[in-house]
């Protein structure tokens, strides 16, 4: 897609600014609500590791367990209602644990308890979010509006740990609960601005109803590159649960410095976003390889050179990598998948994302209280690079079969 000479997107279209303020708003508040959660995890307890895992992994098992009905539900119903009532949902949650933390009543399995509340309304608000993105904005400048959600998603998601570290002194872990309380407020009357072109739901003819699977089984390059990237998952996802760790026992630095650290990957995902739509290549896998590859040597530097700005150096570009790889994929998938399938198959891609999570989220939380942080950030490494081979793989792989335009993404 060549660059453009007009305003950006979210300037010129009251939908996609709406969609940009609401996400933020609340992305950053979760994110804020989380480093403060793992800042208290890491002080008062004494297998923080372990305890970072389970946090993480009452966050993940949603959109796996329940990806039927939750695809079937986003198809069957209007994007807009259930995006405001996922927000309204997790304001409920997160001002109980507020309440809970006023009170002195709370604890690790509330927290852990919440965590899956919550989750549980993600699992439904991010794959709708990616279908409503077809009905909020004008196919032409779909790759823009992925580059501006995804950018989105890393502005929040990283901004909130920077304002996160810098608050948990200033108002104390209930004080962040409750902002990120507001901000799922806030960010549901964002939503209700919302102009969507879908239509009104209709129940599914027979084919309609077939699984997500089975229209993965017709697009199997396509089952193989989501796979591929929930394998690396595995290894790129721990980094919340080692990084926290790493400043903490590493560095000996502060919850200033750990949000200094993961501004670092939120600024890499932010350039790696904006850029994306300006990066052209001839086959998208062979671009996946070469991003993944990326991300594998970034997080091993790490674990052989240990310094902060070594660190956030490497945050930056594994952030990078991601940020293009997020955009050029997420394209090809908005261009090939059919419309009827969009709910589907964004929940499934969201299961399949993550289906490594739980393991992986347990698994290093357990090596990272028995090995040093920079070993741990060395395995890591080390296993996504290997895996940047399978998509280097399918890139030269046998011709596509018809219908599956896995290349068309590319610009």
């Amino acid at each position: 897609m060549a660059p453009r000479s007009r305003p950006p997107l979210v300037l010129r279209d009251k939908n996609m600014a709406a969609i940009w303020l609401g996400q933020i708003l609340s992305q950053a508040g979760t994110r804020m609500y989380q480093i403060a959660i793992a800042w208290w995890i890491v002080a008062g307890t004494n297998t923080p590791g372990r305890t970072l895992g389970l946090f993480m992994v009452a966050g993940t098992l949603q959109a796996i367990l329940f990806v039927k009905p939750i695809g079937r539900l986003i198809d069957s119903r209007r994007a807009k209602s259930l995006l405001v009532a996922s927000d309204l949902g997790c304001f409920a949650v997160v001002a109980g644990v507020g309440l809970a933390f006023d009170h002195s009543l709370m604890g690790l399995p509330l927290i852990l308890a919440s965590g899956v509340l919550v989750a549980g309304f993600a699992a439904v608000f991010d794959p709708t979010l990616n279908k409503a993105l077809a009905e909020a904005v004008p196919a032409a400048d779909m790759e823009e509006a992925i580059a501006f959600q995804s950018s989105t998603q890393s502005l929040a998601s990283f901004g909130g740990a920077v304002a996160g570290a810098l608050l948990i002194d200033r108002l104390g872990v209930a004080g962040v609960i409750w902002l990120n309380a507001a901000s799922f407020l806030v960010s549901a009357g964002c939503t209700t601005l919302l102009t969507l072109t879908e239509s009104a739901a209709k129940p599914a003819a027979a084919e309609d109803r077939a699984s997500a699977w089975k229209m993965l089984a017709r697009l199997p390059l396509i089952k193989n590159v989501l796979i591929g990237f929930g394998l690396t998952n595995f290894f790129l996802a721990p980094i919340l649960v080692v990084l926290p760790l790493y400043v903490s026992r590493t560095l000996h630095g502060s919850a200033a410095l750990l949000g200094r650290l993961e501004a670092g990957v939120w600024l890499g995902l932010l350039a790696g976003t904006l850029a994306a739509p300006w990066v052209r290549a001839a086959n998208t896998l062979a671009l996946g390889s070469v991003c993944v590859a990326v991300m594998g040597l970034s997080l091993g530097l790490p674990g052989l050179i240990t310094h902060d700005r070594v660190l956030l150096a490497a945050l930056f570009c594994a952030g990078t990598a991601l940020g293009v790889n997020n955009v050029k994929f997420m394209a090809l998938f908005q261009e090939t998948v059919p419309a009827e399938f969009k709910g589907r198959f964004f929940a499934l891609m969201q299961a399949l994302l993550s289906f490594s999570y739980p393991a992986a989220f347990l698994i290093f939380g357990m090596l990272a209280d028995c090995l040093e942080p920079p070993k741990v950030c060395l395995i890591q490494g080390l296993g996504i690079l290997v895996l940047s081979a399978h998509f280097l793989r399918l890139s030269r792989g046998p011709a596509r079969p018809a219908g599956e335009p896995l290349a068309a993404g590319a610009s």
